[in-house]
């Protein structure tokens, strides 16, 4: 196997976990952002 492609395989499996995880943080940004109904989840009650 050419070295080349090993690393192309590396930076391919490294740009998916930032990806993976870039998505992560947004999404959990996004449900904390308001209140769903649910006390525990917010950090209070209207």
């Amino acid at each position: 196997m050419p070295p080349i492609l090993g690393n192309i395989i590396v930076i391919a499996a490294l740009a998916a976990v930032v990806v993976l995880a870039v998505r992560s943080i947004r999404k959990d940004g996004k449900s904390s952002g308001g209140c769903d109904g649910n006390c525990g989840n917010c950090k209070g009650c209207h």
